[in-house]
């Protein structure tokens, strides 16, 4: 494993599907609000649906329907850019690293993370389970929160053991994002 983690074929082709995964639920999500925004608009302006409210000039409850969907396609398009900046963070630490193995990462349940799962790295197979080598927050680029519990008996390492890095489980595949907790 001497090679950059990025030229593993595992690693990349685990990066482009979630990057995959991630633009087409934005496209999708694009494409119905503009769907969405479209028929309602047409269909008021022929006539086929009246709502409560639509004689008068401010546009009434088909202005408050369009603006809640504006705010919800807001919503839902920060969350898909900011997982393309996860990716894309993840993507500059696998050509940068070379993946390691360790001995496994353990989720604390009894700690809170707004920002992912905590977990603590067991970076050697000799280092006990219950000494710490620093708690840090591990995040996935599609599901943020979900831990895949097979990274708990071993799992690869890219990136600075006390800084940023990207861990993964073995093969290359579920890249998750790790920095240390705030």
């Amino acid at each position: 494993m001497g090679k950059v983690a990025f030229d593993h074929p595992g690693t990349r082709t685990a990066w482009a599907k979630a990057r995959g995964t991630t633009i087409t639920r934005m496209s999708l999500a694009t494409f119905l609000f503009v769907a969405s925004f479209i028929t309602l608009s047409v269909l008021q302006g022929f006539g086929i649906i009246t709502l409560p409210g639509s004689e008068k000039k401010d546009g009434g409850l088909l202005g408050l329907i369009l603006t809640l969907l504006l705010f919800v396609y807001v919503a839902f398009l920060y969350l898909y850019v900011s997982s393309l900046r996860c990716l894309k963070r993840i993507r500059r630490v696998l050509e940068a690293h070379p993946w390691r193995p360790i001995a496994g990462a353990h989720r604390h349940r009894a700690l809170k993370d707004a920002a992912g799962v905590p977990i603590q790295l067991q970076l050697n197979a000799a280092t006990d389970s219950t000494k710490s080598d620093g708690f840090m927050s591990a995040r996935g680029t599609v599901h943020r929160r979900r831990w895949p519990q097979a990274m708990e008996h071993g799992a690869w390492y890219a990136g600075d053991a006390d800084g940023h890095g990207v861990l993964g489980l073995p093969g290359g595949t579920d890249l998750m994002e790790v920095q240390p907790r705030r």
